[in-house]
């Protein structure tokens, strides 16, 4: 599998984008949405869930826009999609902490 850079960045930001968003719809009210989510977010998605309240519908979301990347641009099944959908999504939660005031900015 030859990585595209560029798509795989597009992607990234995408789900980043829903994931703020789909916390702003749910009604988290934070200053700092962005920066919540990502110190949420790590070591793993699970803290998600609880900063979220949703029973790990915003979790699922984020890994769900993963995979349907994955699956669409590289045609990855089975234990090569799970490995990585969990890279893309710890390099979507590292851009995720790194582009806070964007992404909130962008949330707005």
């Amino acid at each position: 599998m030859k990585a595209d850079k560029h798509m795989d960045q597009e992607a990234i930001v995408d789900m980043n984008e829903q994931l703020v968003d789909y916390a702003g719809k749910h009604g988290l009210k934070v200053p700092d949405l962005a920066r919540s989510l990502a110190d949420a977010a790590s070591p793993d998605l699970s803290g998600l869930d609880d900063l979220l309240q949703d029973g790990g519908i915003g979790r699922k979301i984020y890994q769900d826009v993963a995979q349907g990347y994955l699956v669409d641009r590289y045609h990855l099944a089975d234990a090569e999609l799970a490995t990585a959908r969990d890279q893309l999504v710890k390099t979507a939660v590292t851009y995720l902490g790194q582009h806070t005031t964007q992404l909130d900015n962008w949330q707005r």
